[in-house]
């Protein structure tokens, strides 16, 4: 007899759980490409007024949050202007030895992303940041992958005309 009422309960708890979500669901706000831009940019251009009035706690946590935001974005361009954003902290605040590591990891992060969604310009811009950190090598490596991955963007946009 209790198996029943057991299985009526978690019956029960089931169904009120799905009704929670069906009504919390509307509630929970969209995600936009637009909204995670000016999330990042707008912490850019809060770091960058920190920078002009020389309050270097405020640059770093200004440049972190920027960082975040960028990092939750999934895009290569939020990463590319968090990282050039910490070479002008670092450079601003005489502080290289701190930034730019993390400029490094930025636009590290920058190039896989554009490498995974294809993006030559993306992995180019990268390898031109990585230029501006002097590493030539992480610089000819991704002007490679971006003329690669044009290739094969060409080679795609003639095979769908041929088939169109």
């Amino acid at each position: 007899m209790r198996h029943p009422t057991r299985m009526v309960s978690l019956l029960l708890l089931l169904v009120l759980l799905l009704l929670g979500g069906i009504i919390a669901l509307p509630l929970i706000p969209e995600a936009s490409a637009d909204a995670d831009r000016g999330d990042w940019a707008a912490r850019i251009a809060e770091m960058d007024r920190a920078l002009a009035r020389g309050e270097t706690a405020a640059v770093t946590e200004a440049w972190r949050e920027a960082y975040v935001a960028a990092h939750v974005s999934r895009g290569w361009p939020g990463m590319l202007a968090v990282g050039d954003a910490a070479l002008r902290a670092g450079r601003a605040t005489e502080t290289p030895d701190v930034f730019e590591p993390r400029a490094r990891r930025a636009y590290r992060t920058a190039l896989l992303r554009a490498q995974r969604q294809a993006s030559s310009d993306g992995v180019l811009a990268a390898g031109e940041a990585f230029g501006r950190l002097g590493d030539r090598d992480a610089e000819r490596l991704a002007k490679a992958e971006a003329a690669k991955l044009s290739r094969r963007a060409e080679d795609a946009a003639r095979r769908r005309a041929r088939a169109f």
